[in-house]
């Protein structure tokens, strides 16, 4: 497949997912608060600076930038996602945040800033998706001045991520089809692509960051009030996975559907669902 045929599916999965991602917001966004506030910290970010954050979704770690920056300061999010962008305005409005902007750019790479003109550049949960990361990565180091911080999150051990984990055991019941948790490839934009951190540091040394290092944690990813409310986001939120439902009758999504929620109530005790994943934080200085 092309880069720009692979690029056009990419853009399609999350053109898909977006709707998911505002409808349920604060599920992602409430999960998120441990690590976005942890990138912030490894950012170093002081008020009155300005951040740049790649792949903003629907503004996260946005939230937690603008309160570390402060009044003085500014963030910019930037995402390929057009209702993301959108959704993350909304949000940004609804919460009164005037130092805070969000844009629409065509590419990882393109990201439409002057170059020196930022102190901070984040990217939480975006770049293992990415066609081109390294590419991201240089045009991040090209708009961050002499000294910036790059701090960017993405999920290491496929097996240590619990979302994952149910949604394979849940589907291959019901689908025989390759296994959802694939072997980590750098080559092949998906959620693991980046899991190992010996390759995510290598980007950054190749886009020419220094002092670089990987922290590994387990942070929450998502999370619900119910097995229910945690289907419905996993059936409106994720783009390959919103493809692989439309292409099966409506029997057997509801038997997957039906399957998913026992299995959930009985992995959280018929409880709140909160899905916890090994995370790689990696920072380093432009």
């Amino acid at each position: 497949m092309t880069v720009a045929a692979l690029r056009a599916e990419k853009h399609e999965e999350w053109r898909l997912s977006a709707v998911g991602w505002v409808r349920y917001r604060a599920n992602f966004a409430d999960a998120a608060v441990p690590s976005a506030r942890r990138m912030v910290e490894l950012s170093g970010a002081r008020p009155g600076q300005r951040a740049l954050d790649l792949a903003c979704g629907v503004g996260v770690p946005a939230h937690q930038l603008a309160q570390a920056v402060g009044p003085t300061g500014y963030v910019l999010g930037v995402d390929i996602a057009e209702d993301m962008v959108a959704g993350a305005r909304a949000w940004a409005a609804a919460a009164g945040l005037d130092t805070v902007d969000f844009r629409t750019v065509p590419s990882e790479h393109e990201l439409g800033v002057e170059p020196r003109s930022f102190d901070i550049g984040t990217c939480r949960a975006g770049l293992q998706y990415m066609v081109e990361p390294g590419a991201a990565l240089r045009a991040m180091k090209a708009a961050l001045r002499p000294g910036g911080r790059m701090v960017a999150m993405t999920v290491g051990s496929p097996q240590r991520c619990t979302s994952l984990r149910i949604l394979e055991e849940v589907v291959a019941r019901h689908i025989t089809m390759p296994t959802l948790i694939p072997e980590p490839d750098k080559g092949v934009p998906g959620t693991v692509a980046l899991s190992d951190p010996a390759d995510l540091e290598a980007l950054y040394r190749d886009a020419g960051f220094t002092d670089v290092r990987t922290e590994i944690a387990d942070h929450p990813i998502v999370g619900a009030e119910s097995a229910e409310e945690y289907w419905d986001v996993c059936e409106q939120s994720a783009g390959p996975f919103i493809l692989l439902l439309r292409s099966i009758g409506a029997d057997l999504r509801a038997a997957i559907r039906a399957d998913a929620i026992a299995t959930l109530r009985a992995e959280f005790d018929g409880g709140p669902v909160v899905m916890t994943g090994e995370t790689l934080i990696t920072v380093g200085t432009s």
